[in-house]
């Protein structure tokens, strides 16, 4: 989604958890939530949010560059390991057929 919002130009915010985003629609949880429309009175207040929203997110470079971090799980490491260890096993197995013949 950030990087939906990033390329339309539409200013987004993380929240701590989905509780809070839950509370704002009168529901348990919400993964997330699009404001469309607000009363007249509210106008000011999301004004000033669009804009921390813009500044804390949209235009930080730090965020875009932190995705990821190429860190693999123990179970990704331990297959990756496994079948490391079968194409040595069969190189072993080619070069020793190679010297039978």
């Amino acid at each position: 989604m950030p990087a939906l919002c990033r390329k339309m130009g539409v200013p987004f915010m993380i929240v701590k958890d989905k509780a809070r985003l839950g509370a704002l629609v009168h529901q348990k949880t919400a993964a997330c939530l699009c404001l469309v429309g607000v009363n007249k009175e509210d106008k000011q207040t999301l004004s000033m949010l669009q804009t921390a929203a813009k500044d804390k997110f949209n235009n930080n470079a730090d965020l875009t560059k932190k995705w990821g971090g190429g860190m693999m799980g123990l179970k990704t490491k331990a297959k990756l390991e496994k079948r490391a260890k079968a194409v040595a096993a069969e190189e072993a197995k080619k070069a020793a057929a190679g010297r039978i013949h």
